[in-house]
């Protein structure tokens, strides 16, 4: 399986993080970003494909 590179921005302040995901599952699915990888890089996630960044969510309260 190839890497391949994610961006994740916040929602809130724009600030961007890039993450590596190989870019298949064991099973064969494609490999969404997880709530641990998101939390790895600085980031936390709170819908599908939406983030804010640790500064941010704290502002907001997650």
């Amino acid at each position: 399986a190839q890497p391949r590179v994610e961006v994740m921005r916040c929602s809130r302040c724009a600030k961007c993080v890039e993450t590596v995901t190989s870019s298949r599952a064991a099973d064969g699915d494609l490999r969404k970003i997880s709530t641990d990888d998101a939390s790895a890089s600085g980031m936390v996630r709170f819908g599908h494909n939406l983030y804010y960044c640790d500064r941010c969510a704290r502002m907001v309260g997650y």
